[in-house]
């Protein structure tokens, strides 16, 4: 009897562990807490971005939960990674909030402990396009003066899109960008690109030259050579794609590979074994959100641009890019690298 009451009871506790794990998603995040965590430290775009989605995600949420946000920086964005691919609560309770290039890095970085194709993406608030952009001074004027003449750029590390974008073009096609590494950051770089220091940076994103350098639109105070996105942005139809310099398939994937994560812009997801149905019931509150015309406002007075991707197109990207061929994946992480 004891025997058959325990095994009784033990078969409760679990059918009732289940029951809880697969309740209806329209039921479950009543009366629950979710976390948004970043990857990068409190103060930032990044960081920005999640609490403005969670300022307007709860009320398209069944269930009205209440949603906070929580930095966990560490290893370039790859800790918070982890810890959503191996500790995080899989019941849709916790999202990340990555940086958009942080789901590639298990192509390239031994040390990334996570597998983004296994992740429940919800969407991208944002995609990017970055700009190199030429400081009005110098003698630089078009894409083609890179080929002749050197363009000194600024940057804070060679981890940084500042000196990713221009030595990938180096290596590709034969410009003369020459990095300059160990400003402490953007803030800095643009500093010196006003004093004369450098010629300008070449990784730059447009939406932060329009929302915090406005002056240097306005007075042309800078040139802009190329453009960096997989797609070409109607803002600036008259500034080259860098996939216009591509003569080559391989050229073209090895661009694809480093313009993807701008595509990506800011990315949200859900950890890996979220049950499906609130794997989709959160996608699709996540692109109500940010059609939400209260969120768009408040963008809007933040300086934040919104243009974001469903969570569907945002796995596709990074189904996509993890297919790529393992010599061309090779080759983009070679082309990242300056001289040695």
């Amino acid at each position: 009897m004891r025997n058959n009451l325990a095994i009784c009871t033990a078969a409760a506790l679990s059918l009732a562990s289940i029951g809880t794990r697969s309740a209806p998603a329209q039921d479950f995040f009543k009366g629950k807490d979710i976390t948004i965590y970043t990857g990068s430290a409190s103060g930032g775009p990044y960081d920005a971005y999640a609490r403005l989605v969670a300022r307007h995600f709860a009320s398209h949420i069944p269930g009205n939960p209440s949603i906070i946000v929580q930095a966990m920086p560490g290893a370039a964005g790859r800790r918070m990674m982890g810890y959503m691919q191996n500790l995080a609560p899989k019941d849709g309770t916790v999202i990340a909030a990555s940086q958009r290039a942080v789901p590639f890095d298990p192509l390239t970085v031994a040390e990334s402990h996570f597998d983004a194709r296994q992740f429940g993406w919800l969407g991208s608030a944002n995609g990017e396009t970055n700009v190199c952009m030429v400081w009005h001074t110098s003698p630089i004027r078009t894409l083609d003066d890179l080929y002749k003449r050197e363009m000194v750029v600024g940057t804070s590390g060679p981890s940084s899109t500042d000196a990713i974008y221009p030595n990938v073009i180096n290596n590709l096609f034969g410009t003369k960008f020459k990095v300059v590494t160990g400003y402490k950051g953007a803030a800095e770089t643009n500093i010196a690109i006003e004093r004369g220091e450098v010629d300008g940076r070449c990784g730059i994103s447009w939406d932060t030259l329009v929302a915090l350098n406005q002056e240097w639109l306005q007075d042309k105070k800078i040139r802009l050579l190329v453009q960096f996105a997989l797609d070409k942005n109607p803002q600036l139809p008259d500034v080259p794609s860098v996939f216009d310099m591509a003569k080559t398939d391989e050229q073209r994937q090895i661009l694809t590979f480093w313009a993807t994560p701008n595509k990506m812009g800011r990315p949200f997801a859900l950890p890996p074994g979220t049950p499906p149905d609130r794997v989709t019931l959160m996608r699709h509150a996540f692109e109500e959100t940010m059609k939400d015309p209260q969120l768009i406002a408040e963008a809007a007075k933040m300086k934040l641009a919104v243009d974001s991707i469903g969570g569907e197109e945002v796995t596709k990207l990074i189904q996509e890019l993890y297919s790529l061929p393992k010599d061309v994946i090779a080759k983009a992480a070679e082309a990242s690298k300056g001289p040695s």
